[in-house]
């Protein structure tokens, strides 16, 4: 192949090369066509903690999805979110009541982003600026991103 139509994050199209088709995944590897593994160092960008395709959490995820597979939280809930939420509250610091469930490291920094300024518009304190790490990731969303990158600046 010497195109791929998939659009690749971070990747500049026009420079880089097609990236290996991954066929399969096995434990802390990823098997493309030809049948190359690549050690997956970087976990699938840091979400297969426990390695590819655990036999363990493939069979929570068959059992889970036999009852549930996708239930969206606008307007609605469901049992097993509840219950994780209720014991993630009992379990933190009084006055952190609430769970939000994000799908993303990005996700989940830009809605903090936007709880932490809204909390202090609500409050009487329109405060916009924002402490970050210097030379950290902060996510690659469009608030997100202005944490890692000193140049751009967050708006509000």
């Amino acid at each position: 192949m010497t195109r791929s139509a998939v659009w690749h994050p971070f990747t500049q199209h026009a420079t880089e090369a097609v990236p290996p088709t991954i066929k399969r995944t096995e434990g802390a590897y990823v098997v493309t066509r030809d049948g190359s593994r690549i050690l997956d160092a970087i976990s699938s960008w840091w979400v297969i903690t426990h390695g590819h395709r655990h036999p363990k959490i493939v069979e929570a995820i068959r059992k889970a999805t036999g009852t549930l597979d996708q239930v969206i939280f606008a307007g609605l809930s469901h049992e097993p979110a509840e219950q994780l939420a209720s014991t993630l509250v009992d379990i933190t610091p009084a006055g952190l009541d609430w769970v939000f469930y994000s799908d993303s490291g990005s996700t989940s920094v830009e809605v903090a982003l936007k709880m932490a300024l809204g909390f202090h518009r609500n409050n009487g304190a329109a405060r916009s600026r924002i402490v970050v790490m210097e030379h950290s990731y902060h996510g690659d969303t469009c608030q997100a991103n202005p944490g890692t990158d000193p140049f751009l600046e967050l708006k509000n």
